[in-house]
């Protein structure tokens, strides 16, 4: 049933919610503005904020952007999977999709239920994160409900989100490859694909307040929860911290951290058992909201000492969703 009414729902204009292996996704059909401006609008979206479009595979890149040598590389290496490419768009691809910029982001999911979705409805989906925007993004089926309400679209329950985070953003139209978002797919992976260098443009944006962006995700508030988030510097300066409160809560890297030295007695949660990147971004967007619905004072945590694989992009989460650093 939810199956029928997604497409139907994709096939006329109108919008619904499936799963991916990254976050569930509000999804709409890319050559539709009607159906776009609908996604704008129950997320609260900024028009200069763009939307990623979601196609089967490279071939089906070819009719909406302008490809080259190096995206199909990357597309035989890494599609279908949680790489994103920023490429020329062509003319069929609305600006309300771009956010008015002559580039388009795209990439081909590996979710099973999306392929089939796309495989049926022979469309270009556009998908952002299905929750309103800048909050934290839904990697289960209730966690769309609790952000919608009686609002929420169709949906189809995938279960849990294979990798949790957001797809790494590679901007394929400057003249060396430019990350503009870190995700489960690293640097050093597309470099050992590319034989070359990769430029790296995460930070925030630093433009008018308004600015259009080539990629999502590069706001300086971003994946937020509503409970002031305190991120700290290391692991050890968070611990010995004389900002925590009891009334605070603590989300520890895995559930082995010795907590003994904190000399009140604090609720904590860890983010995994085993202290591994994959589980750590696996479940980071559902510690978060687990923790802000105790409803806590603050949520303390703190950055990743490595600067390797996908703690990079934890950290730029963190980064991002914290109100303060400390």
């Amino acid at each position: 049933m939810s199956f029928s009414l997604c497409t139907h729902a994709l096939l006329n204009s109108d919008i619904c919610v499936l799963p991916t292996e990254t976050v569930y996704g509000l999804a709409c059909s890319a050559l539709s503005r009607k159906a776009i401006s609908k996604v704008f609008f129950l997320k609260g979206r900024s028009s200069s904020n763009p939307l990623i479009v979601h196609v089967l595979n490279h071939t089906s890149a070819q009719k909406i952007c302008v490809t080259n040598e190096l995206s199909k590389k990357l597309s035989e290496s890494f599609w279908p999977g949680p790489l994103t490419l920023v490429l020329p768009k062509k003319n069929c691809i609305p600006y309300e999709i771009t956010a008015g910029l002559n580039s388009v982001a795209v990439r081909a999911p590996a979710h099973p239920t999306f392929r089939k979705i796309l495989d049926y409805t022979k469309i270009p989906i556009a998908a952002p994160s299905a929750n309103p925007s800048n909050k934290l993004s839904p990697t289960k089926y209730q966690d769309v409900l609790d952000a919608f309400g009686e609002k929420c679209p169709p949906i189809i329950d995938g279960g849990q989100c294979e990798l949790g985070i957001e797809s790494t953003v590679l901007d394929l139209t400057t003249k060396k490859p430019c990350i503009l978002r870190h995700g489960p797919i690293t640097v050093s992976q597309i470099e050992a694909v590319l034989k070359i260098q990769i430029q790296n443009n995460s930070s925030s944006t630093s433009g008018a307040k308004n600015q259009s962006s080539k990629s999502p995700g590069q706001g300086s508030k971003h994946y937020a929860p509503n409970t002031p988030l305190y991120l700290h510097s290391t692991l050890e300066n968070m611990i010995s911290s004389s900002m925590i409160n009891e009334n605070d809560i603590l989300i520890l890297p895995h559930d082995k951290i010795n907590t003994e030295q904190l000399k009140k007695k604090i609720c904590s949660l860890s983010l995994s058992s085993s202290g591994s990147p994959h589980e750590t971004a696996k479940n980071l967007y559902s510690v978060l909201r687990h923790a802000d619905k105790l409803k806590r004072s603050k949520i303390h945590i703190s950055l990743y000492p490595s600067q390797n694989g996908s703690f990079i992009a934890v950290n730029d989460r963190l980064t991002r969703a914290s109100t303060k650093s400390v």
